[in-house]
């Protein structure tokens, strides 16, 4: 909020919310991808 120069959060939230998600999903299907490999087989 700061760096950008927002007055509110609610700004900077509301500008780069998907972003936070996005980032998110990438890193679960990353440790989903890496769970996966660990698990002993069947």
């Amino acid at each position: 909020m700061a760096i950008l120069g927002h007055s509110q959060i609610a700004v900077t939230m509301e500008i780069y919310v998907h972003v936070v998600q996005d980032n998110q999903r990438a890193a679960m299907s990353h440790m989903d991808r890496l769970l996966k490999r660990r698990r002993p087989a069947r």
